[in-house]
């Protein structure tokens, strides 16, 4: 029953919107550059500013926004150790490295925290007394990423193309960098934004975050040759969504040696939140540098698909490691 939760409730909408995709490509040949132009320099910038905006970042969650970084910094290592290995050129290295390093936290990971703490058996009295701390922690994450896709994420995807130094240059004419300057300076300065005319749209053009990404993924799919057959890809879908969940164990652990011990809520919260798939933004910033696109949105579809199997997995270890009650 939570398997076909999970999936009807998080992930098949997702596919509904790849479908639109794609189905529109097909139609009409879409310009995937203008959606990919219209993500960065619009809808993109607006979701980071109001995500974090609105979310109550407790000064006690900095050891989550930790581990959260460092199990990104883990499997970046990891990922340029596997793709020298198997004798990726640079480019690709750097396309693997966003497909693994960064997750899908946004759209998924979010909503599938909010689902799980929702649910029995987290319910007591017909309340959620644990979904206000696992939803804290999930936040604390989602800033995390949001901040590191956006910017690394961004002159990895560079880097695979152009010089380091022209890489750089790109990120940096990108508004994502100035609107996290901006949002944590609005935010606390103690300036109330909700109050002016530009937060009704920040709001809606957050909104339209998911529907635009996926509609672009699709586009993306149509031109694409999947096959489900390249074993590098598997190996990507295999370092996210199994890989990331057990370096989070560990740091978990790790933190506990030092004094650390984390809320079972939040333990098992950091734990299902490394198992979501691979950011959909790895895609568009591949199509965006021309950057071994057709191996980054199979990946992403990959572990989209096979997240289904693996999130559920993930959901109920975690309920066995880190108990509750």
């Amino acid at each position: 029953m939570a398997f076909l939760q999970i999936i009807s409730d998080n992930i098949l909408p997702l596919l509904v919107f790849v479908l639109i995709g794609y189905v529109l490509d097909r139609k009409y040949k879409m310009d995937v550059a203008s959606f990919t132009k219209l993500t960065f320099f619009i809808v993109l910038p607006c979701f980071i500013f109001y995500s974090i905006y609105v979310a109550k970042i407790d000064m006690s969650m900095v050891h989550v926004f930790l581990i959260s970084l460092l199990v990104m910094v883990c499997i970046g290592i990891l990922a340029t150790l596997v793709g020298r290995m198997r004798g990726f050129p640079s480019s690709k290295i750097e396309a693997f490295k966003n497909g693994t390093m960064f997750s899908n936290n946004g759209n998924i990971g979010i909503a599938l925290i909010a689902l799980v703490f929702s649910n029995a058996p987290y319910i007591v009295d017909g309340k959620t007394p644990y979904l206000a701390m696992a939803s804290a922690a999930a936040t604390m994450m989602l800033v995390q990423m949001n901040m590191f896709l956006n910017t690394l994420g961004l002159y990895q995807a560079g880097k695979g193309r152009l010089t380091p130094r022209d890489a750089l240059s790109v990120v940096f004419h990108m508004p994502v960098i100035y609107t996290l300057v901006a949002v944590f300076s609005i935010k606390y300065s103690g300036f109330d934004m909700s109050t002016t005319f530009v937060w009704p749209i920040l709001q809606n053009s957050a909104a339209a975050l998911v529907a635009i990404v996926m509609v672009a993924l699709g586009m993306q799919i149509h031109r694409s040759k999947l096959s489900f057959s390249d074993p590098d890809a598997w190996l990507g879908c295999a370092l996210r969504l199994i890989g990331g969940p057990i370096v989070a164990y560990l740091l978990i652990r790790v933190w506990g040696l030092f004094g650390i011990i984390f809320e079972p809520t939040i333990s098992q919260s950091i734990l299902i939140m490394c198992s979501v798939p691979a950011a959909v933004n790895s895609v568009l910033y591949a199509v965006e540098f021309h950057n071994c696109e057709d191996f980054a949105t199979e990946l992403v579809m990959m572990s989209t698909f096979l997240s289904c199997i693996t999130m559920t997995g993930t959901i109920y270890l975690a309920r066995v490691l880190f108990p509750i009650v």
